[in-house]
């Protein structure tokens, strides 16, 4: 957030008082004041090993991809004959948060680590999506993670719970609170229509 952003930032209080639309609209208008080379192509990267693609991957990027969340995942984005470690690095350069499914078969993966150590470096938060008692190690020992669940939806609203307290750019943080109160939403209309049931 520019400093201009911050100065003209609702306080806190108004803030809680805020609808996500009217909170949506407000940075919005506020992305005028933002230089446009600093808003991002994807709010996330994905990272996994081509072993979970079709175990966790593919679930999550539909989901993202339904809620209008950017997302990069080599085996979708990357075209046919390019160059994957350039495409790679541009997409994570040109992403907001950097996700890494987290499982036996990634821990092991040279890909996923170089990716990893390449995302720290540029300074691209990482948030690992772990798989069972898997033992984070090395950079991201110590990173909060999220559990990923059977249910992939569940994973996506912790992610998106946990990610709304983060300090992130003011177009990942629109698109962040926005996804949050359409989650609150479908999940308060869903159980009041299944009561009815």
């Amino acid at each position: 957030m520019s400093e201009n952003q911050k100065r003209n930032k609702p306080s806190d209080s108004l803030l809680n008082r805020l609808s996500a639309y009217q909170y949506t609209k407000w940075l919005s208008m506020n992305l005028v004041n933002e230089e446009k080379s600093s808003i991002k192509k994807y709010v996330f990267f994905i990272s996994h090993s081509t072993k979970d693609t079709g175990l966790y991957v593919q679930d999550l990027c539909e989901i993202f991809e339904t809620l209008r969340v950017q997302n990069f995942f080599a085996d979708r984005d990357a075209p046919l004959g390019s160059f994957l470690p350039d495409q790679v690095k541009n997409a994570i350069d040109n992403s907001e948060l950097f996700l890494v499914i987290f499982t036996q078969n990634s821990r092991t993966s040279p890909w996923v680590n170089q990716e990893i150590g390449y995302a720290l470096g540029k300074g691209v938060p990482v948030i690992p999506l772990r798989k069972g008692n898997i033992r984070i190690k090395g950079l991201i020992e110590t990173a909060r993670y999220v559990e990923l669940k059977q249910n992939p939806m569940e994973t996506v609203q912790e992610v998106f719970s946990k990610l709304s307290a983060m300090s992130l750019s003011s177009s990942a943080q629109a698109i962040i609170i926005t996804v949050v109160a359409s989650l609150k939403l479908n999940e308060k209309f869903g159980k009041k229509y299944e009561a009815k049931k």
